[in-house]
């Protein structure tokens, strides 16, 4: 009998254990690489991005314009810097809602003509809606 506690005893936190890393992944989701952002005078590319909520977003941003650009998703409180042409600047968020929303780049507030996009994010395979 005392050979059989000690196997059930590691047996259950084995299990446990096994428990705790399978909920840990579940609720942990990262994107597998970053999005790349392209601003361009009069254009941001691309005009639509994909993700997953509760899910890091990594994007990386570049300013190939002429001009003073920046990104913003003000619905997630995104906001960058204003970048010189040539500059690039990473940002990571976790969208904590479903729904599309808005991204672009601004001047003293106001969506620059042609300079925006549709952030889309879906809800976890497996999610409780």
């Amino acid at each position: 009998m005392r050979i059989v506690r000690p196997i059930r005893a590691v047996a259950v936190a084995l299990s446990s254990l096994a428990a705790a890393v399978l909920i840990q992944a579940s609720c942990a989701v990262v994107s597998a690489r970053p999005i790349q952002v392209t601003l361009r005078d009069g254009g941001i590319e691309p005009r639509e991005i994909d993700v997953t909520q509760g899910a890091t977003v990594d994007i990386v941003v570049r300013n190939a314009g002429t001009q003073i650009h920046n990104f913003v998703v003000p619905d997630f409180y995104v906001f960058t810097q204003n970048l010189q042409p040539g500059e690039t600047v990473r940002v990571s968020f976790v969208p904590d809602k479903t729904g599309k929303f808005r991204y672009y780049s601004d001047r003293d507030g106001i969506p620059e003509a042609g300079m925006q996009g549709t952030m889309k994010v879906a809800s976890q395979p497996g999610a409780a809606h």
